[in-house]
């Protein structure tokens, strides 16, 4: 998948929905094993940490900076969408499902027992349904200085309210709550949007 750069030019992005994982072309460089090496020069990988806030994340990057190597979890904690579940959202949790799913090595949680995951210790985290909110309004502001269209704050106004009110009638029904206990909270929030899209589709 090829899209427009910030900056201009075009960003290529591999998705690997077998290892859930997206490959970044950084701009200007020529388009795509046991040791994960980089697909443009061969050179190993090596592993970085970031943060996000207070959200830690990894990633591996090109020792000779050709591009990055990410997983869709990590993705989405780079881009804000993923919070750390608080002691009361975990006992909430409790009330409705005894086991999740981790959501960085997919082991089995057992509510009852644990508030983090036993295997890898990765704090118990969600979708945070929110982002895409703020992400619209984030939008709106960029719009201001040079709008395209004179209605386009109209316009993200309205989707923001749209999408606020859509994703709350979809957030925590029976279907959250099933998706949670099945396949885990950052999958339930993504079925969440899917469903939410699929709806707007129809519609």
């Amino acid at each position: 998948m090829t899209l427009e750069g910030r900056l201009g030019g075009q960003v290529a992005i591999d998705v690997c929905a077998g290892c859930q994982a997206f490959w970044f072309d950084h701009p200007g460089k020529p388009s795509l094993p046991e040791t994960l090496r980089c697909p443009r020069c061969a050179t190993t990988l090596r592993l970085a940490h970031d943060l996000q806030g207070n959200m830690p994340f990894t990633y591996w990057r090109c020792g000779t900076d050709d591009g990055h190597f990410i997983s869709f979890l990590e993705f989405l904690k780079e881009k804000n969408f993923i919070h750390r579940l608080s002691p009361e959202q975990i006992k909430e949790l409790r009330q409705n499902v005894q086991f999740v799913n981790c959501s960085n090595c997919g082991a089995s949680i057992n509510l009852e027992s644990n508030s983090a995951c036993p295997y890898c210790h990765s704090a118990i985290s969600m979708l945070d349904m929110k982002q895409p909110q703020r992400m619209l309004e984030q939008l709106k502001q960029a719009a201001q200085p040079r709008p395209l269209d004179p209605m386009l704050p109209m316009k993200l106004v309205s989707a923001k309210l749209g999408l606020e009110t859509s994703l709350a009638d979809h957030d925590r029904g029976p279907e959250w709550w099933s998706d949670a206990a099945s396949s885990g909270l950052v999958w339930a929030g993504l079925n969440v949007v899917a469903r939410w899209l699929s709806d707007k589709l129809v519609d």
